[in-house]
């Protein structure tokens, strides 16, 4: 398997295959560093910072995060304190990184304070998936059906109950006749690769669950796009977009 990422502005390519080093290349297709994995584990995810600064690397079994700094093209090391790491997330709007394990440990790292803080027992079983918002809260998915909303410091301030495993969670703004501009406050929850749950955190009580028709098979992936549409992908090759707009949701703008 080989996992890739692209730098926020394009400037850079990171990929790792089987060989377990991390190549990046230029915008031209040429390797200006390599970066040589040291355990035997695959490379489980890369991800950059919101300003393209640095590449965070999670290896199977490696309990540190390798960390390359674009501008000086060095590496360093974050020495997580945790096993069997599972979960890798830069904020969108600040300088934290989120890690979390199979184990629903997570650990919330500031790159410019470089200050660490642990949060044991976060979830009970496997963090699987996750996104941070504008406002710098982070939704995380885990195998333990439950879906939290944390702070910054790793804080919970929501904790939801699910029907079906999570396999991605994703902030987004949802179409509402009178709404907030600019505020992301609708997680978007793939439950069970069967529905799409739309949580409001202003409205916990009232979220919007989302089936599709069994012919279409299971929710591979979706995306926001545009003012609150969702084009999902399922299994057996259908294409979907629907809108999230009170009045029309539910109903199928296009399907191929």
């Amino acid at each position: 398997v080989v996992v890739f990422k692209w730098h926020p502005e394009g400037h850079f390519l990171a990929t790792c295959g089987i060989n377990r080093s991390v190549h990046i290349f230029d915008r031209y297709g040429e390797i200006i560093d390599d970066i040589h994995l040291s355990n035997v584990g695959p490379c489980l995810a890369l991800e950059w910072d919101k300003d393209g600064e640095v590449l965070a690397i999670m290896q199977q079994g490696n309990p540190t995060v390798i960390m390359w700094d674009a501008n000086s093209r060095k590496q360093s090391s974050l020495d997580t304190g945790m096993k069997d790491l599972s979960f890798l997330k830069w904020a969108i709007a600040g300088p934290q990184l989120a890690v979390g394990t199979a184990k629903g440990n997570l650990l919330v790292y500031n790159k410019k304070t470089f200050r660490k803080i642990p949060t044991l027992g976060k979830h009970t079983k496997r963090i699987t998936c996750g996104s941070w918002n504008k406002e710098n809260k982070l939704a995380l998915g885990s195998e333990d059906k439950q879906v939290t909303i944390s702070n910054a410091e790793g804080e919970t301030l929501v904790q939801a109950p699910l029907k079906y495993e999570p396999h991605e969670v994703v902030f987004s703004e949802m179409k509402m006749d009178e709404r907030q501009k600019g505020v992301d406050s609708t997680v978007s929850i793939n439950m069970g690769r069967k529905t799409i749950l739309l949580y409001t955190i202003e409205d916990p009580d009232n979220p919007v669950e989302l089936a599709f028709q069994p012919r279409y098979g299971n929710i591979v992936s979706f995306q926001w796009f545009g003012d609150g549409y969702i084009m999902i992908g399922f299994s057996a090759g259908y294409l979907v977009v629907i809108s999230t707009h009170m009045k029309e949701i539910g109903e199928e703008l296009f399907s191929k």
